[in-house]
């Protein structure tokens, strides 16, 4: 007799709310799906990428804890999908195997129909990827990124007042002069095929469990690094910024 696989509830709250791309891209077909909010969480672009082009990616962090009851930022809400430990372990491999993200378990609140308390009163324990690789202060996604994110949240149907915050964030803005496009693209030159070797390396490393070999991982996170340092001490101050933020921004905390 086959032994019965174990599931887990996976909480998405990026680019795979989209049953389309989850599905699709990733291959995954779900047992089943809810809307889920995680209290004290909130939605931050903390993950770095690459600078003139995907600056940052989508994260969750622990709201702010001095006065949450001021933060502009509202719980994160996304889809959380019933899936098999193995399909899980695929979803940590197709975010890069644990270079940029961490496993981590939290409690999620069901919203909508399936919660008859009303504002969710309904429990559930769920995995989600975390922040292992934190730029600070945060980057803007591009508005290629931002799309994947606000059609997903559109598809499955979340909170309007949550779409909404979705749509009012910022995007990157690709650079508008000349000089700072040259920039660009002697940056993008640089490190675009960087990016694509680091990409293939990691992925030709993953194992079962998801997560690449660690000296990939730590190799991956190095290279960052340096990527993120060319900008921040080179390309910025001759070219302008490809982060997205300005000049006054640096010295801000995670929003």
């Amino acid at each position: 007799m086959e032994e019965k696989k174990k599931t887990l509830w996976y909480f998405a709250y990026g680019s795979n709310m989209s049953t389309a791309k989850f599905t699709g891209s990733r291959g995954i077909v779900p047992l089943d799906k809810t809307l889920v909010r995680l209290p004290g969480w909130m939605l931050a672009m903390q993950i770095p990428g690459l600078p003139y082009s995907e600056p940052a990616f989508s994260s969750i962090s622990p709201q702010p804890v001095a006065k949450p009851e001021t933060s502009m930022n509202p719980d994160v809400v996304g889809v959380a999908y019933l899936i098999t430990e193995d399909q899980y372990n695929h979803v940590i491999g197709s975010e890069g195997g644990g270079t940029a993200y961490n496993d981590i378990s939290l409690l999620g609140r069901i919203i909508g129909e399936e919660a008859k308390g009303g504002n969710g009163s309904m429990e559930i324990p769920v995995r989600t990827l975390g922040t292992a690789m934190k730029r600070q202060p945060c980057p803007v996604p591009s508005a290629r990124y931002m799309d994947l994110l606000i059609s997903g949240g559109r598809e499955a149907c979340l909170p309007p007042d949550y779409q909404q915050y979705l749509l009012s964030m910022s995007v990157y803005e690709p650079p508008k002069s000349n000089w700072t496009k040259l920039g660009a693209l002697v940056f993008l030159t640089i490190w675009g095929p960087v990016m694509q070797m680091l990409e293939k390396l990691t992925l030709k490393s993953i194992g079962r469990d998801g997560h690449a070999q660690w000296h990939v991982i730590y190799l991956v996170r190095f290279v960052m690094c340096i990527i993120w340092a060319s900008h921040d001490y080179l390309f910025a101050p001759l070219f302008g910024r490809g982060d997205g933020l300005h000049p006054d921004d640096e010295n801000k905390e995670l929003a």
